[in-house]
């Protein structure tokens, strides 16, 4: 009796899954706009995961007719690795609960339960991966997210952000800790100013919006200025014009991700600058094109908010520099169910083998390093 409703069930669940996936990734806006860029790729394989970084370029020499040229080999590339990471969803169902669902009716409405049940679960916990670290203790079985690269940072007084500290993927996120050089001027530090490529190749915008050059609090003491809400439109232009490092679009911020009650304070400040707060164009804006009304678009950028932002911080993101990886043929694989003897139940599980990959370069975070204890 166990073995044909089996099979039905396995057929059943694969399709249904499969059909779930795609409006899973269209719940959350990141992974709606990664599915838009096709930002997913699967079957992948290897012991771990690595790729090419090209970190410099070859500098122009000035040259007049007759000069010797000199010709040497140029190393432009680093290797940036990790590991692969797995998450599963498990649940069951007994041979009672069977027999009192046994007509065919009551069955599939039973399997549909468990089924919706789990995909409900990954989608909910998955979502949120995105941001964490993965190298915190407690994280080394979970997905390398975000933090994963902005999860050191030092204070630079005056300048606007803080200069990161992290490794990620085995390459420092320091800048200039693989060479290059940086003219900032007569303004502050990097990322004022230009100079070479290679300086900031992996280096990630750590924007501190309760830094004095926002706050206009020349004494360098902690006051009412050094908040989210007094600030966040002038960290926000500051975030988007120092991220952008590359003339195509493909350089720039596709949208920054704030937690809500810092999008709450935002959308307030708004009102009180400007009389007309969005054009509200699918054209303009992918997030709205995709049916996501609660966006703000800012010096051609979006801000909006997602659930699962930690407190207190915002992400600018883009998309063409982070992927999904995933060893499956699909996002997330179901198996079974499988009948367990001794248990006398059939058990389900739903899994996903991969990792997110970024370069941190084209990517910032908004916090409050100079004034921790603003409460946004």
């Amino acid at each position: 009796m166990g073995a044909p409703w089996s099979r039905v069930v396995n057929s059943t669940i694969k399709k249904y899954i499969r059909e779930r996936e795609i409006n899973i990734l269209r719940n959350r806006k990141l992974t709606a706009l990664l599915k838009k860029k096709d930002r997913i790729s699967f079957n992948w394989s290897g012991i771990s995961m690595d790729w090419k970084i090209k970190y410099k370029r070859v500098r122009l020499t000035p040259y007049a007719d007759g000069d010797t040229l000199e010709f040497s080999r140029k190393d432009r590339n680093k290797t940036a690795q990790l590991d692969w990471r797995g998450y599963s969803a498990t649940d069951s169902m007994t041979k009672g609960e069977f027999l009192m669902n046994r007509n065919t009716e009551a069955i599939i409405k039973l399997y549909s339960e468990i089924s919706s049940d789990l995909i409900d679960d990954m989608e909910d916990a998955f979502g949120e991966e995105a941001y964490i670290n993965g190298y915190s203790a407690g994280n080394s079985k979970r997905v390398h997210g975000i933090e994963s690269f902005f999860n050191g940072a030092t204070q630079n007084i005056g300048n606007g952000a803080a200069t990161p500290t992290a490794t990620y993927a085995g390459l420092s996120t320091v800048p200039g800790a693989y060479g290059g050089q940086w003219d900032s001027g007569t303004l502050p530090s990097w990322p004022n100013g230009r100079g070479d490529a290679q300086f900031d190749f992996w280096s990630p915008l750590v924007v501190d919006y309760g830094d004095i050059l926002f706050s206009g609090n020349t004494s360098g003491v902690v006051n009412a200025n050094s908040t989210w809400a007094n600030n966040c439109v002038e960290a926000i232009s500051f975030g988007i014009i120092k991220s952008k490092k590359s003339k195509s679009a493909k350089g720039q911020l596709d949208l920054i991700l704030t937690d809500d009650e810092m999008y709450r304070q935002y959308v307030k400040v708004m009102r009180q600058k400007e009389r007309i707060l969005v054009e509200r164009s699918a054209d303009k804006s992918p997030l709205i094109a995709l049916g996501f009304s609660d966006v703000i678009n800012q010096d051609g950028t979006d801000v909006t908010w997602e659930y699962g932002i930690p407190y207190g911080i915002g992400y600018g993101l883009n998309c063409d520099m982070m992927e999904v990886r995933s060893q499956q043929a699909q996002l997330f694989v179901p198996e079974g169910p499988d009948q367990d003897i001794a248990s006398k139940s059939w058990r389900f599980s739903v899994d996903f083998f991969g990792n997110f990959t970024f370069n941190p370069k084209f990517f910032i975070k908004l916090c409050n390093i100079t004034n921790t204890s603003d409460a946004v």
